[in-house]
């Protein structure tokens, strides 16, 4: 009888400890959600699919987004599900942003229907701007040192101002530029000039590059991509 009972709670004991074990990994995940909610967006709205592993391996032509302005990249998000910014046709013939509106909002495509909430929004682009930015990547070919030069000389006259020394320290509500992939740069010059992205916030830059060149417009991409932010100053 007593061989009987002790077999009963042994093995009752064993089943809440596996249960107990079973249950740990839920409540690690939910306490490092708590801990982290902005990296558990990221990971939940399938960003990393194209701004790559915390934001700083971004696919294609997408940017990276590692160490960006909280307040930029929140309003980003808000104008592309809104469609403000949808952009010029990337090389799939659809609007740039497209993709990331469609992974943002209802499956009917209802922009009144988001898939992320405002909170949501907060905690993500503030995750993304305390990461570390990019490591600078080498280009495939030698980029051309009098492009690269002038594009310093430009940057110096005509951005610096709101984008700070370098690109590396915007006035609040404004991107880094810094090692930002030169063909995104290049992309979104284009895309202001042509109007393709307009809003309220890219009609001051609309002033500035209307007048300006494509090859202007290189060798800014040349110069802002080769800064790198995560060298010591």
């Amino acid at each position: 009888m007593k061989k009987n009972i002790f077999q009963s709670v042994a093995i009752l004991s064993f089943v809440m400890l596996s249960a107990s074990v079973a249950v740990l990994p839920a409540n690690a995940a939910e306490e490092k959600a708590k801990r982290d909610p902005g990296k558990t967006v990221y990971m939940g709205k399938a960003c990393m699919a194209c701004h790559g592993k915390d934001g700083r391996k971004a696919m294609m032509e997408y940017p990276n987004i590692a160490g960006q302005d909280e307040k930029y990249i929140a309003r980003q998000i808000e104008d592309i599900i809104s469609g403000k910014r949808l952009g010029s046709p990337d090389a799939t013939g659809n609007p740039r942003a497209q993709g990331m509106q469609g992974a943002l909002v209802s499956p009917s495509g209802d922009k009144n229907v988001p898939r992320i909430s405002k909170e949501e929004i907060k905690q993500v682009a503030k995750w993304l701007s305390e990461q570390k930015p990019a490591d600078l990547k080498e280009p495939k070919e030698p980029l051309d040192a009098a492009s690269v030069a002038a594009g310093e000389t430009l940057f110096k006259q005509k951005c610096k101002a709101c984008h700070g020394n370098e690109g590396m320290k915007p006035l609040k509500g404004n991107p880094y530029l810094a090692g930002q992939k030169r063909n995104y740069i290049f992309a979104q010059l284009q895309d202001i000039k042509s109007q393709a992205r307009k809003t309220a916030k890219t009609a001051p830059m609309y002033g500035i590059v209307k007048k300006m060149t494509d090859e202007e417009f290189a060798s800014l991409a040349d110069y802002l991509s080769q800064v790198d932010r995560n060298a010591a100053k």
